[in-house]
């Protein structure tokens, strides 16, 4: 109170003294005043996120379509080679399998020779996976056409003279075929001969999109003389993969069946230089 006057009066806390005391209410204004942002600054916060978020949301979601496709190849092969191991506990060891031998004579596409096709695949293959759909042989049952696109956009239907498809219950589609080879017969005409080999083309979501060899659609091959999966072309040069003039994982091919290979080569990952379109 001051004596002259009988007025009270409080004196606020202080921090130091002289032109140095802050007062708690000083303090807090002085705060507040620090953390606002204009609307120009939130604006433009906003604006810098926005064009780091376009510059790497491309590259995450490409990165993660990159691993669902090898996750889902992998388990293809998994399934497909467990199956395999199953039959040759039930029938044998898988180089003494009947199933087109080696040599048999295609050419004329004989009843005989779709149903020993058809007992082979039924019986020691289908049996130990888990169908959802069977779309027969050749001719489709209850399935769409497959129409496979290369990078080029040219489309074409994924359908060989002795070709089995299935679905399997996660989706993936299998196609089963005899590798041929193109010999001379007696008569001095080129034929269709099995190389005892099976071609198995696998899209990995089925029949969704893209349908592209070396994106969802992949070639694995069975040899009986291995009793294993390898993807089509495994073993062959990494040069040889890309750039061979029939099957190489470039643009320039419409069915790029090395792809898989190089993928399983490069130790089940998708590396920069892969042609990923």
């Amino acid at each position: 109170m001051h004596p002259s006057s009988g007025t009270s009066y409080h004196l606020l806390p202080h921090r130091g003294e002289g032109r140095n005391a802050v007062s708690p209410f000083t303090l807090h204004l002085s705060l507040k005043q620090r953390t606002a942002f204009t609307l120009a600054e939130v604006l433009i916060t906003l604006g810098i996120i926005g064009v780091v978020a376009a510059m790497t949301m491309p590259v995450l979601i490409t990165k993660h379509q990159k691993e669902v496709t090898v996750n889902k190849l992998k388990k293809a092969v998994s399934t497909f080679e467990q199956a395999l191991t199953r039959a040759q506990a039930d029938y044998g060891d898988m180089s003494g399998w009947t199933f087109l031998q080696a040599g048999t004579d295609l050419s004329s596409d004989s009843d005989s020779a779709n149903a020993e096709r058809e007992t082979f695949i039924k019986n020691y293959i289908m049996q130990y996976l888990n169908i959802a759909k069977d779309c027969g042989a050749r001719n489709v049952n209850n399935c769409p056409n497959y129409i496979a696109t290369s990078l080029d956009k040219t489309s074409f239907v994924l359908d060989m003279s002795n070709d089995r498809k299935f679905i399997t219950s996660d989706g993936t589609l299998y196609n089963v075929s005899v590798d041929l080879n193109m010999v001379e017969n007696d008569d001095g005409v080129k034929v269709p001969v099995t190389n005892g080999h099976l071609i198995v083309t696998v899209d990995i979501n089925g029949f969704s999109g893209p349908n592209i060899y070396g994106r969802d659609l992949f070639v694995m091959d069975v040899a009986p003389n291995t009793k294993k999966v390898t993807m089509f072309g495994a073993g062959r040069n990494r040069e040889v993969l890309k750039n061979d003039t029939n099957w190489a994982c470039n643009s320039r091919t419409s069915r790029r069946y090395y792809c898989g290979a190089i993928i399983q080569q490069d130790g089940w990952q998708i590396k920069d230089d892969y042609l990923w379109r």
